[in-house]
């Protein structure tokens, strides 16, 4: 799945995205163990692509579907 995601940005508790139709979607820190053990440098070190977040030193990927609730 691709989403249009035009931000992305990370802060003590979540990692957010803001998609092209102008909704905000976010994943809690604490729900991904290499993410929540990371420093705060390490979480900004990522990378994005068409279809999702890299953390290439912490071995972690967020595919952007993930953030998108389930019914």
């Amino acid at each position: 799945m691709t989403m249009n995601v035009s931000k992305v940005w990370v802060d003590n508790e979540y990692v957010h995205i803001l998609t092209d139709g102008g909704q905000e979607l976010r994943e809690r820190i604490a729900d991904y163990p290499r993410l929540r053990g990371a420093s705060a440098a390490e979480l900004q070190d990522y990378e994005t692509d068409r279809y999702g977040i890299s953390w290439r030193t912490l071995d972690e990927d967020l595919c952007f579907e993930y953030f998108v609730p389930l019914n």
